[in-house]
């Protein structure tokens, strides 16, 4: 009866973080700049707080080997977080054109992939189980990540606006779990 009753009364929560989500969703798609622009300066925040407190507890207390290796973590996190707080479209930016360039180099290995695993069959010519596919995915990592080099703002809008709508849908999943379990939990 007690985890019944605690079930019930649990619907609130799951209608706090829908209420948050749609919230948040609806922030992502009307401002999508300053959705990202806020999720970026709270992992500064994080980045910052990790930095310090690993640079104090490596400075004051850690003994053991790979302390240089720690206080270098240590800064760069400092440095990350403090970056990311005090110009977060620069820096949500700038990990968009890393993305892109992750995605050319990706995009560039799968064709040549594609061109190496091509052998020859018998009565069909040279060819390999699932080439074109990845050609395809080779050629859309290459023009994706061609376009968020070319245009990380471009990126961070459309970003913004599926992390939106994400939330949304998220949000009025949970609103709709939370409407259930009062119902299923209230009263006899």
């Amino acid at each position: 009866m007690a985890t019944r009753s605690l079930i019930g009364r649990s619907w609130i929560i799951l209608m706090a973080f829908g209420v948050v989500a749609v919230i948040f969703g609806a922030i992502a798609i009307f401002k999508p700049l300053g959705a990202i622009a806020a999720l970026t300066w709270i992992m500064g925040i994080l980045a910052l707080a990790e930095g310090i407190t690993t640079l104090v507890t490596t400075a004051t207390a850690y003994r053991g080997a790979g302390k240089g290796w720690l206080i270098g973590y240590a800064l760069f996190s400092v440095l990350f977080g403090l970056l990311a707080i005090f110009d977060p479209l620069s820096m949500a930016s700038a990990l968009l054109v890393l993305v892109g360039i992750w995605l050319v180099i990706a995009g560039v290995f799968r064709l040549l992939l594609a061109l190496r695993i091509r052998r020859p069959v018998p009565g069909q010519g040279w060819t390999a189980p699932g080439e074109g596919w990845t050609v395809l995915s080779g050629v859309l990592a290459l023009l994706l990540g061609i376009l968020l080099i070319a245009s990380p703002l471009s990126g961070l809008v459309v970003t913004a606006l599926w992390i939106g709508v994400v939330a949304l849908i998220y949000g009025v999943i949970q609103i709709i779990a939370a409407l259930r379990v009062r119902k299923a939990f209230s009263g006899p």
